[in-house]
């Protein structure tokens, strides 16, 4: 599958220490596709395995209850593998 992502989003992902070597190569192999967005391939598999990555940084600030800003950008990625593998 193709998921289209944000600059932002890619250089969240390239921060990410924790990330697997599978991961690593998929982000990697990142392909600009214009404006400032970039299409990652990637199968089911590492599809499912990004998301769940993702989710342990998708964090809410306890005061205000939204989202942090870092949180932010791991639920637009967990979104946009979401609406890649219903395409």
């Amino acid at each position: 599958m193709k998921v289209q992502m944000s600059g932002a989003m890619l250089e969240a992902l390239k921060a990410t220490s924790e990330m697997p070597d599978n991961l690593i190569r998929c982000v990697a192999l990142a392909q600009a596709s214009g404006a400032g967005s970039f299409t990652i391939g990637m199968n089911e598999d590492e599809a499912m395995a990004m998301t769940e990555m993702c989710q342990w940084y998708i964090k809410k600030d306890p005061v205000t209850g939204k989202l942090t800003p870092k949180g932010e950008l791991f639920d637009r990625i967990v979104r946009a593998i979401y609406q890649a593998q219903d395409a």
